[in-house]
């Protein structure tokens, strides 16, 4: 298992330093996890010993941590969205993180019904494992991309970039919020910090309910609050997404450059930073992405937005995977039941 192990690492290590903007690394990142767990719990102190018998810690850790961790979680999930409505208002996209701790709770019920209380219906344990199968993939994918997520947003970026591209997020009206505000306040350091060299571009069209364009209301924003010359900072007004984003403002850059070869790096928050680089790796935008600090309270419900968001865009391999595992329940009902 040790040397399973030291190969997934030096994979990843691989993959992630030729490109960095892969979902894939996310997933090899997630099996060195999972293989870093199996090391743990083939400690004697969790396996049966000659007669066959486990430990009473190792019964505790093994059918108690489960139920324990999917009860803290719902509690948290719950206890975050209460505070995201109360500061974000009331609506449908902020009670996401809630329906991920509905799904914490019931899998805690279910679990402590079918393994506590004896059931002795194969029927029940069989649909257990395969809800114990979904739900196990989902989380897995969640906490694999949310490591990588964290990761990519840490490291830090080794080359001086000729563009700095911000990505809008809404307006209120014609004014910018302190969402945006805040990617804007960490393009200007990225723009101080390389001596006011780069040139900044701010991408943004214009939404049904905005007065004017994002790009109009992000240049006035920079060039009012932090008095950067109007010149150094290009409008691309046309996206209504973050793929159009990085094409539209490589458009921009294309023609600027006039065929010289150049760098770009990407401002977005923290929680955007992974998803957004797959999106420039895509429209093949040498950039890699910076992420502007978000309130705390808003950032697991946003990121469980991008996750979901991440899913849909490789949607295909997940619904194969789904079709897989229900196979697969199905030949075993087809077995014992």
């Amino acid at each position: 298992m040790i040397s399973t192990l030291l190969l997934l690492i030096l994979i990843f290590l691989i993959f992630y330093i030729t490109e960095r903007r892969r979902f894939f690394n996310a997933v090899v990142l997630g099996l060195v996890g999972l293989f870093i767990l199996g090391i743990i719990l083939s400690h004697p102190v969790f396996l049966p010993n000659e007669q066959g018998i486990v430990s009473k810690m190792g019964i505790v850790v093994i059918l108690g941590s489960f139920p324990s961790i999917m009860f803290i979680l719902s509690i948290a999930t719950f206890f975050n969205s209460k505070v995201l409505l109360e500061k974000e208002g009331r609506k449908v996209r902020n009670l996401l993180l809630a329906v991920f701790g509905l799904s914490f709770f019931i899998m805690m019920i279910w679990y402590v019904f079918v393994i506590f209380m004896n059931i002795e219906n194969d029927l029940w344990h069989i649909l257990f494992f395969y809800g114990f199968l979904v739900f196990g993939y989902t989380m897995f994918l969640y906490t694999s991309i949310m490591a990588y997520a964290t990761l990519y947003h840490f490291t830090p970026i080794f080359y001086e970039p000729n563009y700095i591209i911000v990505l809008g997020s809404g307006l209120i009206g014609d004014k910018v919020p302190p969402l945006l505000a805040s990617r804007l306040d960490e393009a200007v350091k990225q723009f101080q910090k390389y001596d006011e060299r780069p040139y900044i571009i701010v991408s943004g069209g214009q939404g049904s309910d905005e007065k004017v364009s994002e790009a109009y209301a992000m240049k006035k924003y920079i060039v009012d609050e932090h008095q950067i010359p109007s010149q150094k900072v290009f409008m691309e007004d046309q996206s209504t997404n973050t793929e159009q984003n990085m094409a539209f403002s490589k458009e921009i850059m294309d023609k600027h450059a006039q065929g010289k070869k150049y760098r770009s790096l990407f401002v977005t928050n923290n929680f955007h930073v992974f998803r957004a680089s797959i999106y420039a790796k895509k429209v093949k935008l040498d950039a890699q992405g910076v992420g502007s600090k978000t309130a705390f309270y808003y950032v697991p419900n946003a990121f469980t937005r991008e996750f979901i968001g991440l899913l849909e865009m490789y949607k295909w391999i997940h619904v194969t995977v789904f079709l897989f595992i229900t196979l697969f329940i199905g030949l075993i009902l087809r077995a014992y039941v």
